[in-house]
């Protein structure tokens, strides 16, 4: 049984544990629970806070080095287990920078494939930055991109994979419901949905974190209610809470700031698990375009007036919201899922090593 050595910026034993407790969906494992299902064994590797060496990445962010390397105590107890592993996995692909380099310069021997989230070379000093990503590209075998730019821009290695929810972890809405829920923790622009919710006179609910909250939300209408958690380390609101308030809902809303990286997925799966319509700010990452399959609508960056549109329209046209909504469900259960994610992802495993015995 070949074994995967699993790297990721947050830990999925917890979230593993979470999963089998039926409190969070399994698309945040990236594919390790389904590893068995096809003869891979999986070690997640814990993360090392305390450890001397984890001092190393708190030091080079206190100095803003340009140049990142991954988590350097996870990838020393890589190296300390790689008689025992075949394969690396890095569910967040920057983890594994500095073992990438490794093996491109021949010096690392295992293979690595790392699922990337956002553009590699991005921010300041982008073209220092070019040398060193060459030699993250030379030394990692694959790159599974959630985002088609993304893959583009990597160049032959890479390939987009598409991210579905978890299907049989959400309730089904039986009803239209009403008015807007707006929630999310990155890159959220909860300004312009309030204040779009006002104009239009719509019910709006703002689920955010405390550091959210600005002068701003003062303005918004008496039909816009906000609801804010402080930041912890337990999280700020369950996927049972969540999901509570968004099968009460017409329509998902997910306002997003403009930006370079990719944003919103995570709170666009919720929505087509749930089955609810969904108005979104539009991303270039998105590789799923929600007007064309039927299930939302798109807003322009900052467009007030776009979110009012949009919401009135939902507000007015239920029949057609809760048609969306199914669509948005039926594509999760014809194929757009977390074991089909799986799945593709074994796929790239299976041809690597495959090749790798040749």
């Amino acid at each position: 049984m070949p074994k995967i050595l699993v790297l990721n910026n947050y830990p999925l034993d917890a979230v593993w544990d979470e999963v089998r407790r039926g409190d969070t969906p399994d698309h945040l494992l990236f594919g390790i629970n389904y590893f068995s299902e096809r003869g891979y064994e999986c070690e997640i590797l814990p993360a090392q806070e305390g450890a001397p060496v984890s001092s190393i990445n708190r030091w080079l962010q206190k100095l803003r080095f340009p140049l990142d390397l991954g988590d350097i105590a996870q990838q020393r107890e890589v190296l300390k287990r790689v008689n025992q592993s075949d394969l690396i996995y890095a569910a967040c692909g920057t983890q594994t920078s500095a073992l990438a380099c490794l093996r491109g310069l021949g010096l690392f021997h295992k293979p690595i494939v790392c699922v990337v989230h956002h553009p590699l070379n991005q921010g300041r000093l982008t073209w220092l930055r070019k040398p060193f990503l060459k030699m993250v590209k030379n030394g990692t075998d694959a790159f599974a991109c959630l985002s088609h730019c993304v893959s583009e821009e990597i160049g032959p290695k890479a390939q987009s994979l598409p991210w579905g929810p978890d299907a049989k972890f959400y309730p089904q809405a039986s009803r239209p419901g009403q008015g807007a829920v707006a929630f999310g923790r990155t890159g959220r622009d909860f300004i312009t949905f309030g204040k779009g919710a006002s104009a239009a006179g719509v019910p709006g609910k703002i689920i955010c974190t405390e550091n959210y909250v600005t002068r701003e939300y003062g303005e918004f209408g008496r039909n816009v209610e906000v609801l804010s958690r402080p930041v912890s380390k337990e999280g700020w609101m369950t996927y049972p809470e969540i999901n509570a308030h968004l099968l009460k809902a017409r329509v998902v809303a997910i306002p997003l700031t403009q930006q370079t990286s990719l944003a919103g997925l995570t709170s666009l799966l919720d929505a087509l698990g749930l089955g609810r319509p969904v108005i979104m700010t539009r991303n270039k990452h998105i590789n799923l375009d929600i007007e064309a399959e039927g299930i939302g609508r798109w807003v322009e960056p900052g467009d007030v007036q776009g979110w009012a549109t949009a919401l009135k329209w939902f507000e007015s046209h239920p029949d057609e919201a809760q048609e969306m909504g199914r669509r948005a469900r039926e594509k999760v259960d014809s194929g757009f899922s977390s074991v089909a994610f799986a799945n593709r992802l074994m796929d790239i495993f299976d041809q690597i090593l495959c090749r790798t015995k040749a």
